[in-house]
């Protein structure tokens, strides 16, 4: 990541997506060019001077320099999105047995105007059309129109946070000791996840590491249950969605003509 200052990165995700989302380090390493491409030109409509009429001469420079941010924003997420260095970032959270931060079980201080929806499928959005294939949930909602892409990035986030540390369940199940979770972590030269770093290092064998992937999985809350906890959406709602969702996969399925 030595092309890429992560503080620059992280003050340009500020400017082109929502300032009352949770920005960090996890937020960058799930954002695609696609994402970054469609927050850049909403940013863009609503900061672009050309838009202003009869605006007084200050209005129309002040405009114009936040129009530049958002412009400079963009070329910087952009490049980093598409660089092959991000493809081997790994996120906080898979440092694992050494995540200072807890999963938050409080609500944000921000409010969504979604809260108030009563019809699932009904949106405040256009209706995006849905690529013709198989769509996780979030790419799902997001192409839906139900939420934004800033939304998905952060429910995945908090997805992942809920996930038990994977160092942890090795631990707990007696194939690694506590000194060897450390040693993993601290090891230099090896880089990618937890698991890949403990296979390389002769820690884990592969089997062991897609058993605890597999138990990991199991053990976290359902992408869905942000929105609702965050009070964006009802269960009701989700479930909705999900339904729709698997109707949708199942007429995209593999092999079918």
């Amino acid at each position: 990541m030595s092309s890429f200052a992560e503080t620059e990165l992280l003050d340009a995700c500020r400017v082109l997506f929502s300032g009352e989302l949770q920005i960090n380090r996890d937020f960058l390493y799930y954002i695609q060019p696609s994402g970054v491409k469609t927050a850049y030109r909403q940013k863009a409509k609503e900061t672009h001077p050309d838009r202003l009429i009869g605006a007084a001469p200050e209005e129309y420079d002040r405009r114009a320099e936040l129009f530049r941010d958002v412009s400079q924003a963009y070329q910087l997420l952009d490049s980093f999105s598409s660089s092959e260095r991000k493809r081997i970032w790994t996120p906080a959270d898979w440092n694992a047995g050494f995540n200072q931060q807890q999963p938050s079980t409080s609500n944000p201080s921000y409010s969504n105007p979604r809260a108030t929806r009563n019809n699932p499928f009904e949106t405040d959005e256009s209706p995006f059309s849905l690529p013709k294939r198989h769509l996780e949930t979030g790419l799902f909602l997001y192409y839906r129109g139900v939420i934004s892409y800033a939304e998905m990035i952060e429910a995945l986030v908090w997805q992942r946070r809920q996930r038990p540390i994977l160092g942890t369940l090795a631990e707990r199940w007696g194939w690694l000791k506590a000194h060897d979770v450390q040693a993993i972590n601290r090891r230099s030269g090896c880089r990618g996840r937890f698991g890949a770093r403990a296979v390389e290092l002769g820690y884990l064998t592969s089997f062991q590491v897609q058993v605890l992937l597999r138990h990991q999985r199991q053990l976290q809350k359902r992408f869905g249950q942000y929105f609702v906890e965050q009070g964006m959406l009802s269960l009701d709602q989700i479930d909705a969605y999900i339904r729709e969702q698997k109707q949708h996969n199942f007429r995209y399925r593999p092999g079918r003509s």
